[in-house]
């Protein structure tokens, strides 16, 4: 293992002592919620003049920089075809499908997402697809996000 490869799943080996498990970082918080563990997904950061196919979902996050989400089976090859950097290790997702929550949760414009911003108090990447919204932070938070996360969503009921 060398540089940043346990960050990609795929690529993590045991070594030295290190004995990568593929777990959620949002798994034991979120068990018996309504919410949707969005951590395996898989996260590719692609910088530069990269043309993006229009069949990725892609989330320009710079005008020079995009956050590619894919299935976690594709990773691998879309790493090496975007000389993208693997994130999905790196950040956890988590799915949000009441607006209403995701208004006490962000003063970012939920009509102009994607959007960079503070989402229950740390700095996320927030998308939306449809009646969804998508919230991709750094995982060493995710306990922190899942408690604000589902004690504002006990403020709804």
């Amino acid at each position: 293992m060398s540089g940043l490869d346990f960050l990609s799943p795929d690529l993590a080996r045991r070594d030295g002592g290190f004995d990568p498990v593929a777990t959620s970082p949002l798994a034991r918080a979120l068990r018996g919620s309504q919410l949707r563990d969005l951590s395996a997904l898989g996260k590719l950061d692609v910088r530069g003049d990269v043309d993006l196919p229009s069949s990725l979902r892609a989330v320009r996050t710079t005008p020079r920089r995009a956050l590619v989400l894919c299935a976690p089976e594709d990773v691998a090859r879309l790493r090496e075809e975007l000389a993208a950097v693997d994130l999905t290790a790196a950040l956890a997702g988590l799915q949000i499908d009441d607006e209403r929550l995701l208004r006490r949760l962000t003063d970012l414009d939920l009509e102009a997402l994607p959007a960079a911003g503070a989402v229950a108090g740390v700095p996320g990447i927030l998308t939306r697809d449809g009646d969804s919204f998508q919230l991709f932070f750094a995982q060493e938070l995710a306990d922190h996000v899942a408690e604000v996360v589902l004690d504002a969503l006990e403020g709804l009921r």
